[in-house]
């Protein structure tokens, strides 16, 4: 009895999956001569410590003598998903709901999620439309979170499908048994174009090791990869004040300018909760600072605070820190994507703030990277419509403006877990890293276990830029060009799926007034010129059609702000009234709508005239009531009211004699003036 009283206090090392939850398991174990109520109990003591793989080692031999034990199944099905051998769960979870589905609603829930992840998405679908209206969910604890989940599921389902039928041009390469070990592999990190950061656990087997003797137990480290040809050779502790005894580090991130490196250092906690604290080491010349930890308002001993990206805060010019974590306040469910900033006056890192509903689903949301270039948070979630269990997402923005997050497909995404997206430093290719538990890895205990580091590339990846000049122009149509204009700031805009724009960079045109993005092929774009003393204006680029590298020549003309009034042209009215007719919202679309978006801190009025048939009186209300008209047609276009004003002036400001028809058809006018600027106002040209 003493030998398995002992088996319990020997663990195998923290496999630590994606470093926030510890999963603990143990080597084979000889469970022959133990009877039915022992290999219960130990299980039971396992799976309360962590020990999955132990728990799962004596559930399974208890369940060979007690096959109608559905409770039992019922944990080893979730044991199964949580060490993500998602066929062996898959089966469990079938077993259950054939037998015991009143007592164990959920697991018709897990059962259609395995599904998904051995990438039977049409039976998955079906699962999850039977949990969503099936009876036995009704005393569910959290049943709305789960329908809620079940709905992006069945999407994701539609989507897997669609996608399965496509062609992608992406190459995913398994990354060699020098980087890729028998445990999980992570967060990797471009140094530059030939060096590689990335966590491992760096071991070959499953080894017991005695938890009563720490210093022997190794731990996840840093480690640096080099690239010699095409391969990439790794294995070597990553050189600084950053791998620390009895200590798990890993998920690094580095500053834009390369002299500060965030990472995370993890352990058990009082409770046995793996908690990660961020860190910071500063680079000076060639060395690296001791780490510095980021605050009790970032890190804590009850929460985890995990996978540090750096972003860029573009309006207060300061660096942005987004991390994960399971702080319940403000949480939108599982594990969120949060944000800190530095307050250089204060020296500290501000307390955090969560990314919002956009962003964070009542899933998780994991392992975010951001792209400071293109203003582009890459993440994880199991919340959105997906591949998969865990699928990288896209999303343009910063701070708590973002994009729908939108899900970057295959080959990167697949039925299993897909982390830590990375972007390679080389703008004219697509290519860089990601990390995988999908079949085809280097596999510990069963075939999707564990995670590894995969490196793409898209050999037909297409160079294509948007560029051209802003010119000062007398109309609309670039015939009349009158000068370039130097030193205009233009932005690049992406337009969304649901028509919604994201700022994504701006430039200053140079001494002949040129600019250029970098843009990719399939995507729609926005360009917005702007110079003092000018209208702003935005014009439309698609990359949809583009089929080879190239460069879409795209001038822009810019007409200097207008001092006095201006006619809008086929502005008509019905007889004798204030009510616009068709012809005439055609034209204020035209003139007015897209020139006050483009220009959002313009006030103007709107005025409206009238000949002199009628009297003085009708003529001045009939006026103001359509100038009123005009107003209400923009702010029913997203104008603010505030920079509009409707001005009647009746017959009083003719521009042609009353004498003629003609002269009165040019008295029956609407005009638009700007008369001022919105003052103290953060514009945000995002809609």
């Amino acid at each position: 009895m003493t030998i398995f009283l002992r088996l319990t206090k020997i663990l195998l090392v923290y496999i630590c999956l994606l470093t926030i939850n510890s999963v603990k398991a143990q080597a084979p174990i000889n469970t022959d001569g133990l009877k039915d109520f022992q290999l219960k109990r130990f299980a039971q003591n396992a799976q309360r410590k962590g020990d999955i793989y132990s728990a799962i080692a004596y559930f399974e031999a208890y369940l060979k003598n007690n096959s109608n034990e559905y409770a039992e199944w019922y944990e080893i099905a979730t044991l199964y998903r949580k060490a993500r051998d998602y066929q062996k769960s898959e089966k469990a979870y079938k077993l259950v709901i054939e037998n015991a589905s009143v007592k164990f609603p959920e697991a018709q829930f897990y059962y259609a999620r395995m599904l998904k992840a051995n990438g039977n998405y049409e039976a998955a679908k079906t699962e999850y439309t039977k949990f969503t209206t099936s009876k036995n969910n009704s005393d569910l604890e959290n049943i709305k979170q789960f329908k809620k989940l079940a709905k992006a599921e069945i999407a994701g389902c539609d989507t897997a499908i669609e996608l399965s039928k496509g062609k992608y041009t992406a190459i995913v390469n398994h990354l060699n048994e020098s980087i890729n070990k028998a445990h999980v592999e992570s967060s990797p990190l471009l140094l530059d174009s030939s060096t590689l950061i990335y966590g491992s656990l760096n071991e070959e087997n499953l080894e017991l090791y005695d938890l009563e003797k720490q210093d022997s137990i190794p731990v996840r480290k840093l480690y640096i990869a080099k690239r010699e040809g095409k391969q990439w050779n790794g294995g070597t502790p990553f050189k600084g004040p950053f791998n620390e005894k009895n200590v798990n580090v890993g998920n690094g991130s580095i500053s834009t300018d390369g002299k500060r490196l965030y990472f995370t250092k993890c352990k058990p906690n009082f409770e046995g909760k793996m908690i990660c604290r961020i860190y910071v080491s500063t680079k000076v010349k060639e060395t690296w600072g001791e780490p510095k930890d980021l605050g009790d308002l970032v890190n804590s001993e009850t929460f985890t605070s995990t996978m540090p990206a750096v972003g860029f805060d573009s309006k207060k010019n300061q660096e942005v820190i987004y991390f994960v974590s399971d702080r319940k306040q403000s949480s939108k469910g599982g594990l969120d994507l949060w944000y800190t900033s530095y307050d250089a006056k204060k020296k500290i890192y501000k307390e955090p703030k969560n990314l919002g509903g956009t962003i964070n689903s009542v899933g998780d949301e994991i392992t975010p990277t951001y792209d400071v270039e293109n203003k582009t948070l890459f993440f994880s979630s199991d919340g959105f419509p997906g591949l998969g269990e865990l699928d990288i997402y896209q999303s343009v923005g910063e701070i708590k403006t973002w994009s729908v997050p939108e899900n970057i497909g295959a080959p990167y995404n697949s039925s299993a877990d897909d982390i830590y997206y990375i972007k390679s430093k080389n703008a004219k290719e697509k290519s860089g890293f990601f990390v995988s538990n999908r079949k085809g890895g280097i596999s510990l205990m069963n075939e999707t276990c564990c995670d590894d580091i995969y490196e793409y590339s898209d050999p037909q990846f297409l160079n294509i830029f948007i560029a051209g000049k802003i010119i000062e122009v007398s109309n609309d149509s670039l015939e009349k060009q009158i000068t370039a204009v130097i030193k205009a700031p233009v932005s690049l805009f992406k337009v969304n799926k649901d028509s919604t724009q994201s700022l994504l960079k701006t430039t200053l045109t140079n001494e002949k007034g040129e600019y250029s993005f970098q843009v990719e092929q399939g995507k729609n774009y926005k360009v917005l010129a702007e110079a003092q003393g000018y209208l702003n204006k935005k014009v439309e680029v698609s990359t949809e059609t583009v089929t080879k590298s190239d460069t879409l020549k795209t001038n822009i003309g810019i007409k200097q702000t207008p001092k006095g009034s201006i006619v809008i042209s086929n502005i008509y009215y019905e007889t004798a009234k204030a009510d616009l007719r068709q012809e005439s919202r055609a034209s204020l679309d035209k003139e007015l709508v897209d020139l006050l978006k483009d220009n959002p801190k313009l006030i103007i009025e709107i005025s409206s005239h009238t000949d002199d048939v009628g009297t003085n009186e009708y003529n001045q209300k009939l006026s103001q009531s359509r100038a009123e008209s005009v107003v209400n047609y923009l702010i029913g276009h997203g104008i603010d009211k505030s920079r509009l004003i409707a001005k009647g002036y009746g017959e009083g400001k003719p521009i042609a004699p009353n004498t003629t028809p003609e002269g009165r058809q040019k008295n029956r006018r609407t005009e638009f003036k700007i008369i001022g600027y919105l003052k103290n106002v953060e514009v945000s040209y995002e809609e």
